[in-house]
């Protein structure tokens, strides 16, 4: 039997399968037999384990072999795709993104998203301990389970919107070599090399097994510069369907200057006319009008990334009754972030008017602006300057991630059995971070000019000349001022479980031939995390935020059970029926008893149709990061009420509260805030309490008896999440406090305004804690079908071979949040931009068809993302093409050819019809005028593959 003949009908019983276990699965990638009826099945979602078992809410599965048809190097290339999940950091998140690749279901965040590793825990990284995948090897990854709804009382917290399990490989014969190799066929880059190899085999007559494998995964730099649509930031015209506007920051390479008090200096050199412009020097002092900065080019559109992995599995049989298992996973993972060099942002400095490099211009201004002149031959002036001089920012994060897990299972009798295991992951981040410069030091090297005061002074700075223009500051100043900071974190897991199941033989219903099955346990976690930056990296710096030490740990301990009762059995119309129930008490030591549970139900009225529904009571006890990140600035864009037009709409109050807060009267509601980003502090609370979620899902499987072959799955869920753990948005306490009259945020805001212009200063310094504040919902409909179906079923001649169909959909009712009690809901189904994020489409599919001839596999896949609209919000500012993307349809093709019984080559094109992204401008994209981590920013892609096993 050829080996795709063999998946085939490998497929096909794991197609039945899923009609039992409910997992969808497309296959089962492993050389053993297909479950026998006999086996014991272990699916996602639940601890019990017998033949009968089934799953009690909805699980997609993802096998090996798609994996494979599909080139996967970093799993969340493949998940993304799934329906079911909104893209988080992947590959192409540079800015915003960290390095890290992670996954969220529904798009309610990554916290949200349980990931375990053969059902354990998986280190997370950061303080807020989210996975990062890169650490897990592709390569030996059986298959990975996708759990819609919560499963909380099952495994714990987190799993709040589901669970994403990938199954290793552990138990495997021979060696096997995989290679594979893919790029951009348009530009010939964003080449990734990828190259694993797999030894394992059986010890002492067969009753050990041990496993182990290297992988190394090369991932090359690509620039925004090297694509049209992202080598420059546009800027939207507004309504009407002007062309985009080139565009980028208002911070340059040269410098704008400012007085110490009010906007601008209150005149225009270049044409006379007094308008309110910004004040830029240029070479030979001169000062000419606005410009703007391109950021993109030097911002990567793929992340370099050099992996190295190496994993180990053994089991060893004690005796009949006695089985060790153990597993190891080490991951040294390299990626960069890069930046576009430090702007300073708006710095107040203190300037020598006897300083020789400035202009008779400049000194004039800065000697006549009674806001700025001192009166002692100094003068205090803001500006803004991008210092490409230093260099881009770049953020390089080297990643070594270990897990261990020890455990030891068996059968105690017929109908009893246990499982205990120990698992501790650890993973130690080291970022250095260059590219930043020093406040301190930028003062220091201004004031060092080389005048007279200067020289008094006995100052040994270099001088920093940032007034004549771009490049005009000297290498030398440029290394006095530049700093490279370095962050270490360091994040530990612990778990440890016992657990026994059984079936209870003496308590089946009289009414069925099957005995319900428990399972009790116990369960011990800790986790910790140390995240320790150096000095550079405090309130000094400008060029990468401030980052503080974060220390902080939790345990907690926890009992939980599951119970399956069957009620009824092969009785007309109920072939059977049976109900599910979970339970789990916790005591954490900081929010201390927290209870979750779950109740399902499941009815077969014949052998080919199942319906399933259950409940979820679900949890999501605070990180690290919610409880113990202290207070750190950042600069989030929010629009001053004081500043904008007043409409009529409470026009009375705003004004009150504007005047009452330091804003003159004659400015409320002119245009005098410049600067959108305005500092403040975000940090964690101590005294923040775990989310609660409410799950629901209810669903059917049916194999038609008239289809052989054929499953279909169809799931309805509603995710409902209160008190979710949130900071507070700046936006909406601007509103609340200026607009709504609401006091109590007004409280939040305990800087000073300035006095001339009413203008929020830097710091303003909103203390932006994690609350219990926010509510999230997710609504929709799953839709499954696989079929599996030789030619010879069709009509067709049986030596034509046989043929694959796998089709996940979903359809998104609802999905948004509301941040606070007196904010709206924003309601993100078929929408995308600033406040909904990554594009939420109503409707996403794709569809994976293959045709198996002999030692040909030929498989096409159709990746559909749904239209969807920009958020309500920004639709007036936007030019037209800008309030929609139309749906997008991607299309994959790859051929496998087993050229003998060990060896298999494979080639593929993904996107082979060369679909463009779609270009937005800043004001409605992620980053790169786009979102990469949703649509194919690189083009036509081609892969060859090769997999020797023997």
């Amino acid at each position: 039997m050829s080996t795709k003949k063999a998946f085939a009908t490998k497929l096909l019983c794991t197609t039945m399968l899923s009609g039992l276990a409910l997992s969808g699965a497309t296959a089962v990638a492993q050389d053993a037999p297909a479950a026998a009826a006999e086996d014991v099945i272990q699916v996602t979602g639940t601890r019990i384990q017998r033949t009968d078992t089934v799953a009690p809410s909805p699980i997609t599965s993802v096998d090996a072999e798609l994996f494979e048809l599909n080139n996967v190097v970093n799993t969340e290339d493949l998940l993304n795709t799934l329906p079911q999940l909104i893209p988080a950091f992947d590959a192409t998140s540079n800015n915003p993104g960290n390095g890290t690749a992670t996954v969220s279901l529904r798009g309610l965040g990554t916290t949200r998203t349980l990931v375990l590793v053969d059902g354990t825990r998986f280190v997370g990284s950061g303080a807020a301990q989210v996975v990062d995948l890169n650490n897990i090897p592709a390569a030996l990854v059986e298959r990975v389970d996708v759990v819609t709804g919560g499963a909380s009382a099952v495994y714990g917290s987190d799993a709040i919107a589901g669970v994403v399990n990938f199954i290793m490989r552990d138990d495997f014969e021979g060696v096997e070599v995989s290679a594979s190799h893919e790029f951009s066929t348009n530009e010939g880059d964003a080449a990734i090399t990828d190259v694993s190899v797999t030894l394992g085999g059986n010890f002492d007559g067969g009753r050990g097994n041990a496993v182990v494998s290297y992988g190394y995964t090369h991932r090359e730099a690509v620039f925004q510069a090297s694509r049209e649509f992202s080598e420059t930031a546009f800027w939207s015209p507004g309504p009407g369907t002007d062309p985009y506007i080139p565009g980028g920051s208002s911070s340059i390479p040269q410098t704008w200057v400012r007085p110490a008090a009010g906007n601008y200096f209150d005149t225009n050199p270049v044409d006379g006319s007094g308008d309110p412009y910004f004040l830029m020097t240029q070479p030979g002092g001169a000062i000419a009008e606005r410009q703007v900065y391109n950021y993109a080019p030097t911002n990567y559109l793929q992340l370099p990334q050099e992996r190295h992995m190496i994993s180990t599995f053994g089991t060893y049989e004690l005796n009949s009754n006695m089985e060790l298992y153990v597993r190891g996973i080490y991951s040294n993972n390299v990626v960069d972030s890069q930046l576009a060099p430090t702007p300073t942002g708006t710095l107040g400095l203190t300037v020598n008017l006897d300083n020789p490099l400035l202009s008779t211009e400049l000194r004039n201004l800065f000697t006549n602006d009674t806001s700025s002149n001192n009166g002692d031959g100094t003068a205090d002036i803001r500006i803004a300057r991008r210092m490409e001089e230093i260099g881009t920012r770049n953020n390089l994060r080297d990643t070594n991630t270990f897990q261990g897990v020890f455990g030891v299972r068996g059968d105690i009798n017929d109908d009893w059995s246990y499982d205990a295991f120990y698992n501790y992951s650890r993973s130690s981040v080291a970022q250095i971070l260059s590219g930043n410069i020093s406040v301190s030091a930028f003062q220091e090297a201004i004031l060092c000019d080389g005048g007279p005061t200067a020289i008094a002074s006995g100052c040994t700075a270099p001088a920093l000349d940032i007034w004549n223009g771009a490049g005009s500051v000297s290498p030398e100043a440029a290394e006095y001022v530049s700093r490279t900071g370095a962050q270490i974190d360091v994040i530990e897991a612990t778990q440890a479980v016992a657990a026994v199941s059984g079936n209870l033989s003496n308590m089946a219903s009289p009414m069925a031939d099957v005995a319900p099955a428990v399972v009790l346990g116990l369960e011990y976690r800790e986790s910790s995390a140390s995240i320790r930056p150096d000095s550079v990296l405090g309130p000094d710096v400008r060029g990468f935020n401030q980052s503080l030490p974060i220390e902080g740990s939790f345990d907690v301990t926890e009992f939980f059970a599951e119970v399956d009762v069957p009620l009824i059995t092969g009785r007309p119309g109920i072939e059977s029926l049976g109900i599910t129930a979970a339970f789990r008490a916790s005591d954490y030591s900081t929010v201390g008893d927290v209870q979750t549970y779950a109740v399902g139900a499941g009815w077969e009225p014949v052998d080919s149709l199942r319906f399933r529904t259950q409940y979820n009571r679900a949890v999501r006890a605070p990180n690290v990061g919610d409880l113990f990140a202290p207070l750190t600035n950042g600069f989030p864009g929010a629009a001053d009420p004081c500043s904008s037009g007043l409409g009529s709409f409470g026009a009375e109050t705003i004004v009150a509260n504007c005047v009452a807060t330091g804003v003159p009267a004659a400015s409320v509601g002119t245009p005098f805030q410049s600067n959108a980003q305005i500092e403040s502090l975000f940090g964690g609370n101590p005294n923040v309490e775990e989310e609660v979620a409410d799950t629901f899902t209810i669903g059917a499987v049916w194999q038609p008896t008239f289809l052989d072959g054929a499953t279909v799955q169809l799931d309805y869920y509603k995710i409902e999440i209160e008190d979710a753990i949130a900071t507070p948005s700046l936006q909406n306490l601007l509103d609340e406090c200026y607009i709504q009259d609401i006091s109590s945020s007004c409280d939040f805001f305990t800087g000073a305004r300035n006095p001339s212009t009413g203008e929020i200063a830097n710091p303003f310094f909103p203390e932006l804690s994690s609350a219990n504040l926010a509510i999230l919902e997710a609504e929709g409909v799953d839709l499954r079908v696989d079929y599996l179906w030789d030619a010879d079923q069709m009509g067709l001649p049986a030596d034509l071979g046989s043929f694959g169909l796998n089709y996940y959909a979903t359809y998104t009712l609802s999905n948004g949040y509301q941040n606070s009690p007196s904010a709206g809901f924003v309601a993100c189904e078929g929408k995308f931009g600033a406040q909904c994020g990554e594009p939420t489409p109503e409707y996403k599919h794709v569809v994976q068809g293959s045709w198996y001839w002999g030692a040909l596999t030929t498989s096409v896949r159709w990746r559909r993302i749904g239209s969807v609209d920009l958020e309500e919000s920004f639709r007036p500012f936007v030019s037209d093409r800008e309030l929609q993307i139309d749906a997008t349809d991607y299309f994959d093709v790859t051929f496998g050819y087993d050229v003998t019984e060990a060896a298999r080559l494979s080639v593929g094109i993904q996107n082979v019809f060369d679909e463009e992204p779609p270009v937005l401008t800043s004001t409605s994209s992620e980053q790169a005028n786009t979102y990469p981590a949703t649509y194919d920013p690189f083009g036509r892609r081609l892969f060859l593959g090769a997999n020797l096993r023997f």
